[in-house]
């Protein structure tokens, strides 16, 4: 989104929860893998284990990859340089077909002469939020918490 309180750009993968209370109400949440694009990429995995021992407690733990930490000799361009670098080089493989291009305007197009004739307003937002309200009841609605 635009204007947001934040500038990131990350993938977030929740993972369903176990049926049942194997560890009583102790849950820490579901397991959840985040891959961040920018800024500071990284890959990580958040997991609910089991403390080792015969005691049945939890911890949240944390696989964490940071390109900046594991690669600190390099120098990352951000995602625009790079995209700019691969056009100028002739690298297609981050730009869209034009299959998937008219694909693409094939499933936008009503949505936006629908927002044109009125009968869809964009769900506005004030500048440096988190988003549009109608995003949390939607996440909520399919169960996905908010994190950070």
């Amino acid at each position: 989104g635009k204007a947001l309180d934040k500038r990131e750009a990350e993938i977030r993968m929740q993972f369903k929860g176990i049926p049942g209370a194997l560890y009583g109400d102790k849950s820490l949440g579901n397991n959840e893998l985040v891959i961040r694009i920018q800024p500071e990429e990284a890959i990580t995995l958040k997991i609910s284990n089991k403390i080792p021992g015969l005691g049945m407690n939890l911890n949240r733990t944390k696989l964490n990859l940071q390109y900046s930490e594991g690669y600190k000799e390099f120098q990352f361009p951000d995602a625009y340089e790079r995209l700019i670098l691969d056009a100028v080089n002739g690298d297609k493989r981050l730009f869209i077909r034009s299959d998937e291009l008219k694909a693409a305007w094939d499933i936008f197009t009503p949505a936006l002469h629908r927002i044109d004739a009125g009968e869809l307003p964009p769900e506005l937002y004030p500048y440096g939020s988190r988003g549009p309200v109608g995003a949390h009841y939607l996440a909520s609605k399919y169960g996905v918490r908010w994190s950070t």
